[in-house]
């Protein structure tokens, strides 16, 4: 009787690290020969009988000849590479398709970090012209290399800086192989270089705290209450003598303004925030172990799209590539306290972000509040510092 241990986790494992082969044993009374070999010191990992004239077995490589020797009237031949072997295998009968592949790897890696179009999201004929000339000053043209998101960054700045009078904001994505440029026009009293004439009101309901009139009348005082479309600065002048003139009133006035604000912030606060960075990674995944290729500045946390390259079904190997974008995790728990204070700045945030003409925010007054199990919820009055000026234009026979 022949006992052989089977596909046990440990053997099936061994296949894989291990230079095995399956060969298959026919002939007169099969269990004869596999008792010879055991009888030899042949290791056989694993036997299954097939019928009384043939069986598999599964030995190691390097004792097949010696197995050859002991074969005599049995036809043997081998019918399964397994571990090392398989992968040598495979790579000896697709040498020249591995070849191509990993060439157009080292290819398709190389043209995807090339830049081949550059869009300027503008109608200003000047404005594109301008960033076209800036933009190639700086390396960022058709068939350029990608530049980092750093690189990015400090480019945008640069050009900002340079051009303050033209431009007010400028932005630049990546998007595959092009870069998208967006822009905004920097305006400088636009309005007030027509041949209209304009009142300067108020905005908002607001008690005015600064007044700065360039031209025109202040028919306001500082720490008077107005509601919004109250004229502060008038085009209408009076002189010494009473005499009435018209000029176009210019300048900026900031008054306090209030919100009230309904805002509730959890106890225990998870976000995942993108920080803007991509980039293209091949990885190479074996037993479920991940090795990035050409990655030289890993990112700590981030999101990805998966494109499969090649795989084998049996080997645990495969190659994808994978389109990461780096993400910034907060995951924080907060006491009642801390709740209440991150509540209120992220209020104030939103409300920055809401109402671009807010220089101050002066005072936060709670003036409801509830405890609930997972949050907390807060009813706040918010009094601000912002700018209040609206031009309206006054008519001709306006008196």
């Amino acid at each position: 009787m022949i006992t052989i241990v089977g596909d046990t986790v440990k053997n099936k494992i061994l296949y894989f690290f291990s230079s095995s082969i399956k060969i298959k044993v026919v002939g007169r009374n099969v269990n004869n020969f596999i008792k010879r070999l055991i009888k030899n010191k042949i290791n056989i990992i694993k036997y299954t009988p097939i019928s009384y004239k043939e069986a598999d077995i599964i030995i190691d490589y390097n004792d097949f000849v010696k197995v050859k020797e002991y074969k005599t009237i049995y036809d043997i031949r081998i019918i399964k590479y397994y571990g090392k072997l398989r992968v040598l295998k495979f790579i000896k009968k697709n040498v020249f398709i591995i070849s191509f592949l990993f060439l157009g790897l080292v290819i398709i890696f190389f043209l995807s970090n090339i830049i081949f179009s550059i869009e300027i999201v503008h109608s200003n004929s000047k404005i594109i012209k301008l960033l076209e000339e800036e933009l190639s000053s700086f390396g960022i043209k058709k068939y350029s290399l990608i530049k980092s998101y750093e690189d990015i960054e400090k480019i945008e700045a640069e050009i900002l800086e340079k051009n303050k009078d033209s431009l007010e904001w400028i932005e630049i994505t990546r998007e595959g192989t092009k870069y998208v440029v967006r822009v905004e026009e920097r305006i400088i009293n636009q309005r007030l270089e027509d041949d209209k004439i304009y009142n300067i009101v108020a905005a908002k309901n607001a008690v005015i705290k600064t007044i700065v009139a360039e031209s025109g009348e202040k028919i306001r005082d500082v720490n008077t209450y107005v509601k919004k479309g109250d004229i502060i600065i008038s085009a209408d002048i009076t002189l010494p003598n009473n005499e009435k003139v018209r000029k176009n009133a210019k300048g900026t006035v900031l008054g306090e303004v209030w919100y009230t604000i309904d805002i509730d912030y959890p106890y225990h606060y998870y976000e995942v925030n993108y920080t803007g960075k991509e980039k293209k990674v091949l990885v190479l995944t074996f037993l479920n172990k991940r090795f990035s290729l050409f990655d030289f500045d890993k990112y700590k946390t981030f999101d990805k799209d998966i494109k499969i390259i090649f795989e084998d079904t049996f080997i645990p190997f495969s190659l994808t590539q994978e389109m990461q974008y780096e993400t910034n995790i907060i995951n924080n728990f907060y006491t009642y306290e801390e709740a209440v204070e991150k509540a209120i700045e992220l209020a104030k945030s939103k409300l920055k972000e809401k109402y671009s003409g807010i220089k101050e925010i002066s005072k936060v007054s709670i003036i409801g509040e509830e405890e609930l199990p997972s949050k907390v919820s807060l009813s706040l009055f918010i009094t601000c510092i912002e700018d209040i000026t609206e031009y309206v234009e006054l008519s001709e026979d306006t008196e």
